[in-house]
Formats: structure tokens, sequence, C-alpha cells
């Protein structure tokens, strides 16, 4: 559960320090009092999304600071896998603390002083609290959220999550098929050129990649045959032929001689002439060399020919389709392969229609199953939310969830071949309409309040925020809606914005908000109210004053409801959101599943 919340600097709160415990607790004041931005604060702290000028003017940035503690029966187990996944580890073993700091150049969010993403703070926080804002009011409209709620009850996430994948698998086949179809067409349309082209290159019998180079080397030499043969000859005549005069060879053939004859005198003259006739063999081995490659060196018009017209051929492939050889080697694979799907088209369309045709009725059978589910988690949500909704001054009150196909094929869509509607009937022979051409502001909080009471022990939450989820009602109404809140508080934290003095009168603690202009700035101040506070602000409440009779009236109210509360047990006798009743409902949830695989 929550047990304290810090905003520093958010709107028009500077500082704010609560403390929560657990049961209800309902907080009261003013319109305007910022009991609507402390929510908004704690939705940050959740990840909730949040505006950069939501920084109170003057100061640099504002932060939100929340932290939980363990409930009885532990942490959500998602919320277990996930901190586990993240690496962070509480420092206060049972506590947990959230962190938002926001400024005008952005957000941080922090779990246990580690940073993290909003989105990990947002998973995390959807594991801890679960708000129910005004706001909330706008999405039973919307019939795709009646759609998720619906599975949710059913705990269907499973078959949802089969239906997907069959989707996603379909689509996936039928997307590849387009595009071999589209592929296919324009590949007819140029095959003709891409086999002109592969034949061009084919017909070049590339070898090797660096083939242009290996011939310009041996053009430059065609072309220098004679020069490079008169320097070759030199060479060799100097260093070893002799023909015009003594060779380097010859010459130092004698000083050799001339050195190690003299060894017996003076050893180093014979070390000397040793060395130097390692350098006379040397230079015997380069000449030899010289004389081969002489006889290589010939001038030859018909190769120097060959060579030029080969790379005449090989620049006109690197133009067109290079740059390099390689390039060219490679744009020729491409060709090659292109043709050939152009040939095997009609065989791996045969495969992909084959394959389509099996997905499809994967995902026809999976739809199916997931329909026939929701046929039976709908009737068990209407006969829930029904006696909630009884429960809450609503005895005529007929609830629906209307399941349609939808006009487009379902094969389209990836959350089953049907959407959910809720409809209501307020009134005895009205046949059940939508909500949003039905119900009055009084009524959709009821209708809310009926489906997060029917809702919220599925998801194992332990606290829940509600931002004025009694707006519109008054009298015996809510009454009920007081004792709904009550009876959900024994089961889980209550926190809960409230106008009515017949609410707040069932609070376990009561915290009173204000607004107080010091030194011409606003400032929110918070006060946990005792007893007698309690019967002042009640009074406040029913009558604008504390009037004599305003004060007895609200002293017969908090009596009431303390006798109220003594009758509740603490399984939350009338509230089928009890421990037990929850795990009914997800042991119910998973055998209806099970079932309905199991059938097909």
């Amino acid at each position: 559960m929550l047990k304290s919340l810090r905003i520093r600097n958010f709107v028009l709160i500077e500082a704010l320090d609560l403390e929560f415990g657990p049961g209800v607790c309902l907080l009261t004041g003013e319109t305007g009092a910022g009991k609507s931005i402390m929510v908004d604060a704690l939705a940050a702290a959740l990840g909730g999304r949040v505006a950069l000028d939501l920084v109170r003017a003057g100061a640099h940035k504002a932060g939100v600071e929340a932290t939980f503690g363990r409930p009885a029966a532990g942490w959500p187990a998602d919320l277990e896998a996930l901190l586990d996944d993240e690496g962070i580890e509480p420092e206060i073993a049972g506590e947990l603390t959230l962190v938002r700091e926001i400024s005008p150049r952005g957000a941080r969010c922090r779990i246990e002083g580690q940073q993290v993403t909003q989105a990990v703070l947002k998973r995390v926080g959807r594991s801890l609290v679960d708000v129910v804002s005004q706001h909330e009011h706008q999405r039973l409209m919307d019939p795709g959220f009646h759609l998720d709620l619906l599975d949710e009850f059913g705990g269907l996430g499973g078959l949802r999550a089969e239906v997907t994948a069959a989707h996603a698998d379909w689509a996936t086949l039928r997307a590849e098929r387009r595009a071999l179809v589209e592929g296919a067409r324009a590949r007819a349309q140029q095959q003709d050129f891409w086999r002109f082209q592969l034949e061009e290159i084919q017909a070049a019998e590339l070898r090797e990649s660096a083939e242009d180079e290996a011939l310009k080397a041996e053009r430059l030499r065609l072309v220098h045959a004679e020069q490079l043969r008169f320097a070759c000859e030199a060479a060799y005549q100097g260093l070893y032929a002799g023909d015009n005069g003594p060779s380097l060879y010859d010459q130092l053939n004698r000083t050799v001689q001339s050195l190690c004859g003299q060894s017996s005198y003076d050893a180093k003259l014979g070390e000397a002439g040793t060395t130097l006739e390692g350098v006379q063999a040397t230079i015997k081995d380069v000449a030899s060399d010289l004389r081969r490659h002489l006889d290589m060196l010939e001038a030859d018009p018909a190769r120097l020919a060959d060579v030029e017209e080969r790379l005449d051929q090989l620049a006109l492939l690197d133009r067109k389709y290079g740059p390099g050889l390689a390039q060219v080697m490679a744009h020729a694979l491409w060709l090659t392969e292109q043709l050939a799907e152009v040939t095997n088209a009609d065989a791996r369309l045969a495969a992909l229609d084959a394959a389509a045709t099996q997905a499809e009725q994967r995902l026809v059978k999976a739809c199916e199953r997931l329909s026939e589910a929701r046929h039976g988690a709908a009737s068990e949500l209407e006969a829930a939310v029904v006696r909630q909704l009884h429960d809450l001054e609503l005895p005529n009150a007929r609830f629906v969830v209307a399941l349609r196909p939808y006009e487009t094929p379902p094969l389209r869509r990836a959350t089953g071949q049907e959407l959910a509607e809720f409809e209501i009937a307020m009134n005895p022979g009205e046949p059940p309409r939508p909500l949003a051409k039905t119900a009055s502001g009084g009524e959709m909080a009821r209708v809310m309040l009926s489906l997060e009471t029917v809702l919220a022990g599925l998801a194992a939450i332990p606290s829940l925020v509600f931002d004025e989820v009694d707006s519109g009602i008054s009298g015996r109404a809510a009454q009920a809606v007081a004792e709904k809140l009550a009876g959900l508080g024994r089961t889980f934290q209550i926190l809960c914005i409230t106008h009515l003095p017949t609410v707040a009168a069932m609070a376990d603690q009561h915290v009173h908000l204000a607004k107080h202009v010091i030194e011409g700035r606003t400032h929110v101040v918070a006060t946990t109210l005792d007893d007698l506070a309690r019967v002042r602000e009640l009074a406040q409440l029913a009558s604008g004053s504390p009037a004599p009779a305003a004060l007895r009236h609200a002293e017969e109210l908090l009596a009431r409801a303390r006798t109220y509360k003594a009758g509740i047990a603490i399984t939350t006798q009338g509230v089928d959101t009890g421990r037990a009743g929850i795990e009914g409902k997800k042991a119910g949830a998973r055998g209806r599943a099970t079932k309905v695989a199991g059938a097909h």
C-alpha cells in the first residue's frame, strides 16, 4: 500500500508530505484546493505522462516521491519479476520508493535510487496503484476499452495472445505473398534486360577481381620491352658477363682470392674474404635471375594487342556495372538470383498460398475459441456488475456486454472477431443502450465504481485511487457509494476525493486540503483531521457552515459510519472482491479458458 507521498514544487504545491495507512483515506477541501493536483502528482510518480510546465513558478524543478509498503500477501508476482529483471533491490526491506523529477528540460524516473525509463516506472506503478480519475468515465465510452476489460475479467489473456500471434503469422504470409506478386511482375518486366546483362558479364569469363590490375602491369612491360631489355642486359653484363671488360663478379672474385690468401697471416682479412664470398654468390644469383628475365623480355605486338583488347572489355564492364571488377562479379550474382526468382516464382507463390491457408485456419480456430470464452465471460461480468449496481441504489439497472462481429472481415483484426460494447438500461421496460447514450454523470460514476469493484481484485493491485467517483449523486445513492467504498477498504487501500459528507464519514483517515496565501504566494496545506476536526469538516461539507444543526448531523453521520464499518467482516462481507472471491474468479477464468482450449 501507499505509505507516504512527498510533493515538491508541483503546480500550486510547494511542499506537501502525507502519510497514509490502510483502509479508506478520504480527501476533502474546497474546489480548487489542490486535491486533484495531489492525485496528478501521484500519477506522475507512477509513470504517467507529465507536462513540463507543471513546475511551480519560480522553481527549477518539481519532484514527487511515493513510498509503498509490501502487502501481507507480498508484492504482485508481475512486480516481483519486473524488479528482478531490472536489477532493482529495495534499500529497506518491505518498502519500494518511486521518484519522478520534472524540469523544463525533461523528466527523470527513479526506483530505489536507480534511474529507469518512464515505461518501466509505469509498469511498476500499474502493479501498485490503480488511479480511477474523472477521465476514466470517458474511457467507458470506448468499445475498445470494453473489450480489454472483458478479456481482463475473463482471464482471457492467453487466448487473446494466441489470436494475436496467429494473426501476425497470417498477416506476415499475406504481406510476403503480396510482395512476391508485385515483385514478380516487376521482375518479369526486367528479365530480358537482366538476362542481357548477365550474358554480357558471363561472356567476359571473369576469373578474379584483380585481373585488370595484372593486365595493366603486363601492358606496361610490353610497351617498354626494348627499354627494359637494354637495362636488363646492361645490368647482367656489369654484374657477371663482362663482355666489355671485367664484371663486378670478376673483380670481386680477385678481391676474395687476395684476402683469403692472406688469412694465414691475418684472420680478419680471411673473415672479410669469406663475407665477400657470400656477396659474390648473391651477385651470381641476381645475374642468373636477370638472364632468365631477359629471355622473357621480348617485344610481342600480338600479345600487346590482346591485352589492350581485354582491358577495353573490362573497362566497359566496369563503367556499366562497377566500380571495380568485384562489383561487376557481385552484380552478376544478383542477376542470377533475380532470374532464378522469376523462374521459381510460381512454385514459391503456391507454397505461400498453402502456408497462408493453414495460417488462416489456425487464426479462425483461435478466434472461435476466444469468442466462445468471451461469451461466457460476458455473462459472468454482466451478473457481477448488476449485483454491484443494485448495491449502489440502481435496483432496476440491467448491464449488458454486447458482443458484435466487426463490419470489416474479422481476419483483419488482431484482437478477435468481435468488439464488445457495454450497454445499460436504468429503468424497467427500456432496452439496453450504449453507456454514452444512456447514463447520467451520477449513473456513470456508479457504473465505473461497479466495474472497478468487480475488476480490482483480479489485478491484485493493493491500492485504489478514486478522483470524485461520487460526482453527480446524493441521498441514498451517496450512502450506497460510501458503504461500497468502506467495503472495498477492508480489502484494498482506498484513496478517494469527495465532496459528500456521507462518503467522507466512512474514512479511516481523513485529510483536508486547503489553499493559503502567504507573502503573496499560494500554498496548498494538508491536514490529517482528528475526530473533532472531522465533525466540523463534515458539517462544512453538509451545509457550508459549522452551525449547531450541521454539527449534530455530522456527529450522526460519523456514528452511523462507525456502526456500519464495525459490522463489516474482515473478509469484506457484502462486497464480492474479498481475497477468497478474487482467487475464485481467477480460478474460474483459468478453468473457462482451459475448457474452451481443450474443447478444440
